[in-house]
């Protein structure tokens, strides 16, 4: 049988970019500012920034963008799944 949460469960699953591991890889090829990244994945400096300080999660065309500027680094490497209550958010 498949478990699954509790239908009244408040908690939510969320995908969390691991920015520490984004910096590791990228600042070997030279891209060592936000902006340089930003400009890496064809995204604007302030949606990086926005992710990067936990405003923002990552959205799908943010995760394709990576996907795309990085084709050889797995989606588990940089990313994460977690989960968050209604108290979190």
């Amino acid at each position: 049988m498949l478990e699954t949460q509790d239908a009244h469960s408040t908690a939510r699953p969320r995908v969390v970019f691991l920015i520490e591991e984004f910096d590791r890889i990228t600042t070997p090829l030279g891209l060592v500012t936000d902006a340089a990244r930003a400009a890496f994945l064809g995204i604007s400096p302030p949606a990086l920034s926005k992710i990067r300080n936990g405003h923002n999660g990552p959205s799908a065309d943010f995760i394709a963008a990576v996907r795309t500027a990085l084709p050889a680094v797995s989606y588990e490497r940089l990313f994460t799944t977690t989960t968050t209550t209604t108290e979190e958010r």
